[in-house]
């Protein structure tokens, strides 16, 4: 080796007869040993067995526990910062890993005699065969509420299976019918569940904990098929149907919810579009959500009932460190508020393949909050069939006027290309069904392949202007689509740092100066399209215009009308972050919004560490931080000047201006609801802030102190900002 070598030319050294001799070797200083100190003739009597070095095993059962917290008080007097004391026995590996005993947060084995058993459970009434209609009710409304626990990450021996009764189903599951069915289809949710979500590989390791501590999940009280678990549960409800109570309508209720959803589950798993009974996917998930509306109001609050649910009975099984507890959610509204989510979510999971490229990456099967493991799980699978990603990208190119017969008269350019941009699509499909957290951190590793990708992309538009000519309608339909999917990108991950509260209030308006640009990118791109689009030969005309001129465009100052819905709102969200960057410039400029010094002064470090990622990509223009310090001189104008805020105002006009036109389209075109939905929540952010400049106004006219606080209330990534009095 290399380094060897000059290693062994270092210790040498030749003297004048050309012998090499060796250097000799520097003695190494010895660190000074703290002196221990002086003892009492009682501690040193303690302390003496902890003295010796010797090598023999130690046996705790032979030994007297001492308390020898006054001899440690004692040397730590003696010691200086950075010495230690170590014994042949006890090392900093122990010191490490050592717990305070008797502390319920850190001993994992404190009070461990109280921990529940099932001879408890049967000997205290905890457990009984006689169970009322209200228990059952109860005990259900539990176990679907540990379900989406189990599904946000937590184990399932703390969850699913600390109700007692699972423990034991022959013994106290089977006897009860009602029971019984009830849990065998629970149980197949569970197998489900876990199926789709170890294929998938989305998750890590907040998401969902795969191991089952030793719990066997294939077992059930009666079957553990879906086809005979589902007979049985039609059975136990007809034998409910003669009695009219409300109790027993409740428990026929239930046992109809988690029959069709244990059967959506198992649809969406084999990905077909029907089930056994000939009823469709889209049928059951609705009926699903009727369902749910019935429970909440079904639901029966009985903590007798709810004894049968204990944590400790698998205290055991966890791994030995700190114990973890699970909250339960006390309220039924938010229980079954979650399963409403839960079960929107996977409606949208079910036409995940009529959806296009750009809906898929932006993530559309979000409902309210973010979806669980589970239903980004069941996307991904349906996103990963064979072939789909390259019919998807295909029907995206195409809207960027790549000509069809590309792939015949330019085949083994464009089957690369394709090649190379498939696992990069397939990657980032990925990236989008991970928590946000993950998908921040790993956004931030695919620039550099958009990178390489888009110059082969612009090899690939040359051979198409040669091949093509003046039939090709747009001359760089490749490299558009390569920039307009990587811009995306880069704001999908500006936009997840104010999911994750990232940012600092200082830096929001250097984060909406950026995506002010990228999203003039987007824009302007795609209306590039559009007006491609409208000048093709098999385009419609109006009657009497005028023939536009090839290079006009955007940059002549030209005007494409019917202006595609998504176009629109992203015009919209461009004028309201242009409004944000100016309004909280000058909220911070005249210091209604306190930022610490750390933050101020560290501004360039800041805009490095948002901002480096994302420069592995060539943009047309690299903003810098001294194009931001020029951009935010504007609210460096004389504190009493109306400027800044009257510009303000006019940003967030423009955008209420486009979600006016984006809101006439509906009654036109009924494909813009996902648009039309966003365009809402980015009303309510225009209408605040439009708010606040008001009373910002009249507070500079009344010479008024007022304070300022920002929120993400109306929407994830823009905030609002709200005005008091001071």
């Amino acid at each position: 080796m290399e380094d060897d070598e000059e290693h062994d030319k270092g210790d040498q050294t030749s003297d004048s007869d050309g012998n090499a001799k060796k250097k000799k070797n520097r003695k190494k200083k010895k660190k000074p040993v703290a002196a221990m100190p002086t003892l009492t003739e009682e501690d040193q009597q303690i302390a003496e067995p902890l003295l010796d070095h010797g090598t023999e095993a130690f046996d705790p059962s032979t030994c007297n526990w001492v308390d020898v917290t006054s001899i440690f008080d004692q040397a730590t007097q003696g010691m200086k910062v950075g010495e230690m004391i170590e014994s042949p026995q006890f090392r900093l590996f122990d010191a490490m890993s050592a717990i305070e005993i008797m502390d319920p947060k850190m001993d994992s084995g404190f009070n461990n005699s109280e921990d529940m058993t099932m001879e408890k459970a049967v000997e205290s009434g905890i457990i009984t065969r006689n169970i009322p209609h209200e228990d059952l009710v109860a005990i259900w409304d539990q176990l679907l509420m540990y379900y989406l626990l189990w599904l946000d990450g937590h184990t399932i021996v703390q969850t699913c299976f600390c109700c007692l009764y699972l423990h034991d189903l022959e013994a106290h599951v089977k006897p009860i019918p009602l029971f019984g069915a009830f849990v065998d289809a629970f149980l197949v949710a569970c197998r489900s569940a876990r199926s789709a979500v170890l294929k998938a590989g989305v998750f890590d390791d907040e998401d969902f904990l795969p191991s089952m501590f030793g719990i066997n999940l294939d077992i059930g009280a009666y079957s553990t098929d879906p086809g005979e678990v589902r007979k049985r549960l039609e059975k136990e409800r007809q034998t409910l149907s003669s009695d009219t109570s409300q109790a027993a309508q409740a428990v026929a209720c239930r046992l109809e919810f988690i029959g069709e959803y244990m059967l959506a589950l198992i649809d969406l798993d084999r990905d077909t579009a029907t089930a056994a009974s000939g009823k469709s996917l889209q049928d059951r998930l609705t009926s699903c959500l009727g369902l749910v509306e019935k429970l909440e109001q079904s639901s029966s609050s009985t903590p007798c009932a709810l004894r049968c649910f204990d944590p400790s009975i698998n205290r055991k099984l966890l791994v030995p460190g700190p114990p973890r507890t699970v909250e339960p959610i006390q309220d039924p509204h938010v229980t079954f508020s979650m399963w409403g989510s839960h079960v929107h979510e996977l409606l949208l999971c079910d036409g995940l393949s009529q959806k296009s490229l750009m809906q898929l990456l932006d993530g559309c099967i979000t409902y309210k909050d973010q979806p669980n493991v589970l239903t980004r799980s069941i996307a991904q699978l349906h996103t990963c069939e064979s072939g789909l990603i390259r019919k998807l990208m295909l029907e995206s190119l195409s809207l960027f006027h790549l000509p069809k017969e590309a792939s015949q008269h330019c085949k083994k350019v464009v089957d690369g290309f394709l090649e190379r941009s498939e696992s990069l699509f397939a990657h980032m499909l990925k990236l989008t069904h991970s928590n946000c957290a993950r998908r921040f951190r790993r956004l931030a590793h695919i620039f550099s392949d958009f990178n390489s990708l888009q110059h082969e992309a612009w090899s690939l538009d040359e051979n198409l202007r040669h091949t093509f000519g003046a039939n090709l309608r747009h001359p760089q339909p490749c490299w558009n689509w390569i920039m307009e999917h990587c811009v995306q990108a880069m704001i999908t991950k500006l936009m997840l740092g104010f999911e994750l509260e990232l940012y600092e209030p200082g830096e929001f308006h250097m984060i909406y100066w950026y995506a002010d640009y990228l999203y003039g990118l987007r824009v302007f791109n795609l209306k590039e399209l559009h007006q491609a689009a409208e000048q093709a030969p098999g385009a419609k005309k109006r009657p009497g215009a005028r023939p536009q001129q090839a290079q006009g465009g955007a940059r002549g100052g030209q005007k494409s009308r019917n202006i595609p819905p998504f176009v629109l709102l992203l015009e919209a969200t461009q004028h309201t972050v242009r409004g944000l960057f100016r309004l909280l410039a000058f909220c911070l400029r005249r210091n209604l919004i306190i930022s610490p010094p750390a933050v101020t002064e560290g501004l360039a470090q800041r805009f490095v560490l948002r901002f480096r990622a994302l420069e592995h990509f060539r943009l047309p223009h690299l903003p810098s931080f001294h194009h931001f310090e020029q951009s935010a001189l504007s609210a460096q104008a004389p504190v009493d000047s109306r400027v800044v805020l009257e510009a303000a105002q006019s940003s967030f006009a423009d955008a209420a201006q486009q979600l006016e036109r984006l809101g006439s389209l509906r009654e036109r075109d009924s494909t813009c609801e996902s648009s039309q939905d966003r365009g809402k929540a980015l009303k309510r952010v225009v209408v605040a802030n439009q708010l606040a400049i008001t009373q910002l106004l009249q507070s500079l006219v009344s010479d008024k102190k007022v304070k300022v606080a920002v929120s993400t209330a109306h929407h994830p990534h823009l905030v609002s900002v709200q005005v008091s009095n001071s």
